[in-house]
């Protein structure tokens, strides 16, 4: 099979040669054109090899690991940086070799992409940590919104590797710890990620780095939050409510500040915001109520009252969660009269549709009707066809349950009469309605 691979290979290089050959031979052509177009035939059979490159497996070596001589840097320091000219010679060269790596990225060329960037990466160490860290986050972000297994699991190597160096140095350097957390996070290494900021977290608080401190707690929430550990992720934020409640506090007895509160309180709300949002997700209602009164207490004292309605209708679901439905009932109330007051029609409809439901668990199908009434009007006013059609069947249905035959067959009726208007959707449901209602009148 060898034999007749290159049986066809060398009469195909043949018939080129023979060609060329013949070219050259007319007035058009020289001698210089046939040695050309040779050097042409064997540069394009290089290229084809080249990109024919088999991608990397599991059990290939990891290349951010080598430690092999590279042209760019022919002998590199055995330990240390390179400095001086040298050092701003290589770092273009690498921020070229990484727009190459882009750009074969972009045109679809994956492995040879990866394969730049790991030589850019290999040689990164030589400008310092900053610069390596930096330029593993960057390939790794890329890695993992691409599906590169195998590049992730490289760069987690070398970050690993990294990570007692960086963590023991003395002085503690806190913005090589950043960064070295920021890059596990970017891995989606939790465990080594977490460990990192909690000892960025440390230093921080001895050095009374108060910026520093909220950043990384920040990072920590967010990192349990994005793993679904919401018990940790209400630690951090917790933690990072109490940080900044302090130095808002602080902030606010300093005489050069004019407004200490456009500087905090909207990081403060945005805390809240996520503590209400774990708290729901862990099951833990009552916890989210804290945080939810805290939202409206702030959101009341700014007066940005658009923004009530609906975290109260949100309180109310917390508290028929608990059982708690009188609690339920005046949250849903007070939600509907202050977005009635502010012209919140959305909200309000809400809050009543939520709390003629919480009527109907109860079988107070009278107070319910009430409810729907309220509702209906203010669908009325905005003529939304589609809201009364719903609230007519609500109604019908109720009063099918109270034996009230006459009430239900007018509601479905009027349905029926805007479902119509609505080019006949649910048309053959409200029909089917009035039909079973007409039959058991008639019985």
């Amino acid at each position: 099979m060898f034999k007749i691979q290159n049986l066809v290979l060398t009469s195909s290089c043949f018939y080129l040669y023979f060609s060329s050959y013949c070219l050259a031979k007319t007035p058009e052509f020289s001698e210089y054109t046939l040695r050309k177009n040779a050097v042409n035939i064997i540069s394009q059979r290089q290229t084809d090899a080249e990109q024919e490159l088999e991608p990397p497996n599991q059990f290939s070596p990891n290349p951010l690991e080598s430690t092999e001589p590279d042209p760019l840097l022919p002998e590199p320091p055995t330990t240390g940086t390179v400095t001086g000219d040298k050092r701003e010679e290589l770092s273009q060269e690498l921020d070229r070799l990484n727009a190459e790596a882009a750009a074969l990225f972009a045109g679809g060329e994956t492995t040879k992409a990866f394969d730049t960037w790991n030589r850019e990466l290999r040689l990164r160490r030589y400008l310092g940590q900053a610069e390596e860290l930096a330029a593993l986050e960057r390939v790794a972000e890329i890695a993992w919104n691409n599906s590169q297994k195998l590049q992730v699991q490289w760069i987690t190597k070398r970050l690993e590797t990294l990570q007692p160096e960086i963590q023991e140095q003395e002085p503690v350097n806190i913005e090589l710890l950043q960064a070295l957390g920021s890059a596990f996070n970017t891995v989606r290494a939790k465990d080594p990620a977490v460990q990192v900021y909690q000892q960025v977290i440390a230093e921080a608080r001895e050095q009374e780095d108060v910026a520093t401190l909220k950043q990384a707690l920040t990072a920590m929430g967010e990192i349990y939050l994005n793993w679904l550990d919401y018990d940790n992720a209400a630690i951090a934020y917790e933690e990072l409510l109490e940080v900044q409640q302090q130095s808002e506090l602080e902030t606010s007895t300093n005489e050069e500040t004019i407004d200490p509160s456009l500087t905090t309180n909207f990081e403060k709300v945005d805390t809240i915001e996520k503590l209400a949002f774990i708290y729901n997700q862990a099951g833990k209602p009552l916890q989210a109520i804290t945080a939810k009164e805290r939202l409206v207490n702030f959101y009341e004292g700014q007066q940005i009252i658009t923004e009530v309605p609906d975290i109260k209708i949100s309180i109310a679901e917390d508290y028929e969660e608990l059982g708690k439905l009188s609690l339920a009932s005046q949250y849903y109330q007070e939600a509907y009269d202050i977005a009635q007051s502010i012209q919140r029609f959305i909200s309000a409809s809400d809050a009543l549709e939520k709390l003629a439901a919480l009527y109907l668990s109860q079988d107070e199908k009278e107070a319910a009707i009430e409810i729907y009434k309220v509702q209906l009007l203010m669908d009325q006013q905005f003529v939304n066809v589609y809201g009364m059609m719903e609230i007519y069947d609500r109604m019908g249905q109720v009063y099918a349950q109270l034996k009230a035959f006459g009430l239900a067959i007018s509601s479905f009726q009027r349905g029926l009469e805007l479902s119509r208007q609505l080019g006949g959707y649910r048309e053959s449901y409200f029909l089917q309605k009035l039909d079973k209602l007409n039959r058991n009148k008639n019985n």
